[in-house]
């Protein structure tokens, strides 16, 4: 009896050691963080690879991501770390991984987000905005950019809106920001364009933001393209290097998406939906993210598109791909950068017309066809009446109801427009009322309640 009151004993013991060191793996398809504390905004530690095997040491809970507040502590390096509990299985489960991994390759009918855990609010919204083709008017959204470069600000932002509101009576149904002057190296405090965003959203209108990314290599701004590293003065650093764990730049791009996942945080608190604009014009050349390896471009917004949603549980998030114009028939289409139809939500395109341009031609070399050929909603996203570089600014004043006049009788698939700040406002332009009433133009006030 003695013996077998030992035997079982020694089987409980045996049991719960291997219950405490049982391995554990990286269960997604994609690069996660150890974390020095079990929530979203604590430091990273380091980054495993997918199938990484580590030692789980115990359940503790923290930030809440899915609906889940569970997270591993785990062993590392002689100190502890802690991983969300979605983004591990153990190993023994490996042989079920196809039930645990996330459901990254399956691509959404057209109108539904990508994101299989998108908010109520993110569908009604996309729904919408697939469903103005069909329509014979109100068709169209109009839209203003708020605030980027310097010298612009929320209050300039409500400026351009009240010009327009003040020659039209009416107010645009789509506004915008860039985090780019709020980010973690200018301050780390999205207060100012979020409640700008969260006014206009509460007031009827959609809303998006961009980011100016500074280079995560160099800490510059997102101008600072050159790769000082290589020969070819035209060499940018590699996408591809960002999604290498250890590597300096990887860390600190890690760092930067935590701190813009934390401005896009509040919003989702605020039920406000973001149709969020990465990583735009990746087929120009003058930020650190262009002239980049299409593989590597796909592979690094696919990496973004993982971590907001699945790892920082953003749900109020539609993914919008803007390449530019090409302007020359030897550039690569827009088309090659297409991160794929699970990973995105709207496509468009940005354009700024020359200044004797008319109509506005936005199919020189197949952009547009390019763009309507990959089945989503489509938007002019970043629209400028005079070059990018300003030339003409003081001289030409473009008649901003040619602009729906152009879309309606050539790019049909154009569901919205959106004016960029500065001098390519709308207000500063003739004719915002001949925009605002045309019966094929949604202003906010004819916007659906979401």
């Amino acid at each position: 009896m003695k013996k077998l009151i030992l035997c079982w004993l020694l089987l409980a013991v045996t049991t719960v050691v291997m219950a405490q060191t049982t391995p554990y793996e990286v269960g997604s398809s994609n690069r996660i963080n150890v974390r020095t504390a079990p929530n979203t905004g604590a430091d990273v530690i380091t980054q495993l690879d997918p199938g990484a095997r580590v030692e789980v040491t115990g359940e503790v809970n923290g930030d809440a991501v899915g609906g889940s507040s569970v997270w591993y502590s785990v062993a590392f390096d002689e100190q502890t770390g802690y991983i969300h509990s979605s983004l591990l299985r153990p190993v023994e489960a490996a042989e079920v991984a196809a039930v645990a991994e996330r459901p990254l390759a399956a691509e959404p009918n057209r109108g539904v987000p990508a994101n299989p855990n998108a908010t109520s609010q993110a569908r009604a919204v996309l729904s919408y905005l697939d469903g103005l083709t069909d329509r014979s008017n109100n068709r169209v959204l109009s839209g203003q950019f708020g605030a980027y470069g310097d010298g612009t600000s929320a209050e300039t932002a409500t400026e351009q809106l009240q010009r327009i509101f003040d020659q039209a009576g009416q107010y645009p149904a789509l506004t915008g920001m860039d985090y780019k002057r709020w980010d973690m190296a200018h301050g780390n405090d999205f207060s100012e364009p979020n409640d700008f965003l969260i006014e206009a959203w509460n007031a009827g209108s959609l809303v998006n933001i961009s980011w100016h990314a500074d280079n995560p290599w160099t800490g510059g701004s997102s101008n600072d393209w050159e790769n000082t590293t290589t020969e070819n003065p035209w060499d940018t650093y590699p996408m591809s290097e960002l999604l290498e764990p250890g590597n300096p730049a990887a860390v600190r791009w890690r760092a930067m998406l935590d701190d813009i996942a934390s401005g896009l945080q509040e919003l989702e608190d605020a039920d406000v939906v973001v149709i969020w604009r990465p990583l735009h014009e990746m087929n120009g050349g003058w930020a650190w993210w262009h002239r980049q390896d299409p593989d590597d471009f796909v592979a690094a917004w696919r990496d973004m598109f993982d971590y907001f949603t699945y790892d920082k549980g953003l749900d109020n998030l539609l993914w919008a791909f803007t390449p530019m114009m090409t302007g020359h028939r030897d550039e690569p289409s827009p088309a090659v950068f297409y991160p794929g139809a699970a990973y995105v939500d709207l496509v468009g395109l940005d354009k700024y017309m020359d200044i004797d341009e008319d109509p506005l031609d936005l199919n020189g070399y197949g952009e547009y066809d390019a763009i309507s050929e990959l089945d989503k909603p489509i938007g002019l996203f970043e629209f400028g009446p005079l070059p990018a570089s300003g030339e003409g600014w003081d001289s030409v004043e473009y008649d901003y109801a040619n602009l729906i006049r152009d879309i309606r009788n050539l790019y049909p698939e154009i569901v919205l427009f959106q004016a960029w700040e500065y001098i390519w406002q709308i207000g500063n332009h003739a004719n915002a009322d001949g925009l605002l009433s045309d019966p094929w133009v949604i202003t906010r006030g004819e916007l659906p309640s979401f």
